[in-house]
């Protein structure tokens, strides 16, 4: 598949408190010819090197959904359109949401912002995406894709994105083709973020599905002191990010009682590069959809936001 190589100027920002006039240094990356997928490393560092550890989510202002810039988005969170399991299990629905009409996120100013949601697949946005990617231009100045942007698995645009988000993978399905198509995808340099399940029997569908990307591989912990976890910040220990109700009333934030501890596994290819990374018993979507909800702790949604910079910046730069 063809690529576009490019030389990108980068601003490196660093933001003082409260966001007062940054200091920035621009910076000429120059991209190497001959990498497997096209828009990453091309500008190598996403420098999404802007934002403070621990910094609240109420900095989300003022943030426009339709950039008037001209130059094409830089980073695209891309959520991965799944078949739901055909077979019943837990509460989940059989029936797969269908696709829907692309979604414009509005302007970031403080408002309640909680739009309807889907399911399987679809489970926290537009919320969430929308949410997250404001946060991330808000805080670094980045250019990122401002709105949602999903992509079925045979959808051959999908290699046009290094970076893949999968929701919910509890009840996800692939197709025996869509097994290898994310096997392509993967071993030519994407990677994929599968996040929010809960317990043994949510987990033994995620590994079952997984099983059928990588038959010769399965997920493994992933220690703390693995590079993807101090790309920029320091994630020095795995908080278990409560959905949105039980962060708001406080108390338990696990779902599922047969196993309530959370885990950051991976799967890495033969040179050592993780190309699956899976974040168990824990919401990180929830985390991003009600950052902006007076309820929720800042505590998950600050640590939420700086794990998927982390991750983010990994899968951009290897």
């Amino acid at each position: 598949m063809p690529f576009v190589v490019r030389r990108k100027l980068v601003f490196w920002c660093e933001f003082p408190l409260k966001f007062r006039a940054a200091e920035c240094m621009l910076s000429e990356i120059g991209a190497e010819n001959g990498e497997a997928m096209p828009q990453k490393k091309g500008w190598f560092v996403i420098a999404l090197s802007c934002f403070l550890a621990g910094l609240t989510v109420i900095a989300i202002s003022a943030v426009l959904a339709d950039s008037s810039d001209e130059q094409p988005p830089e980073f695209y969170f891309t959520r991965l359109v799944y078949r739901q399991n055909p077979i019943p299990h837990g509460y989940f629905s059989r029936y797969t949401m269908a696709k829907p009409a692309p979604y414009h996120c509005p302007e970031f100013g403080g408002r309640n912002f909680f739009p309807p949601q889907g399911w399987g697949w679809a489970t926290d946005t537009p919320g969430a995406d929308c949410k997250l990617m404001g946060a991330i231009h808000r805080l670094t100045g980045q250019h990122v894709y401002p709105n949602p942007n999903y992509i079925e698995i045979m959808d051959p645009d999908l290699f046009k994105y290094p970076f893949a988000y999968i929701v919910e993978p509890g009840q996800m399905y692939f197709t025996r083709q869509e097994a290898a198509r994310l096997r392509e995808y993967l071993l030519r340099g994407g990677f994929l973020h599968l996040d929010d399940f809960w317990g043994l029997e949510q987990k033994e569908n995620l590994e079952t599905e997984l099983k059928k990307v990588f038959p010769e591989y399965s997920i493994q912990p992933i220690p703390l002191k693995h590079e993807i976890f101090h790309t920029f910040f320091d994630i020095d220990e795995i908080i278990q990010t409560p959905n949105e109700g039980q962060g708001c009333r406080g108390g338990r934030t696990w779902e599922q009682p047969d196993d309530i501890e959370p885990r950051v596994y991976g799967i890495s290819d033969e040179k050592g590069r993780l190309m699956v990374v899976v974040t168990y018993n824990t919401d990180l979507g929830d985390s991003w959809e009600f950052m902006d909800l007076a309820c929720y702790p800042e505590k998950y949604s600050g640590y939420a936001i700086r794990v998927a910079l982390n991750f983010m910046i990994y899968a951009m730069t290897h």
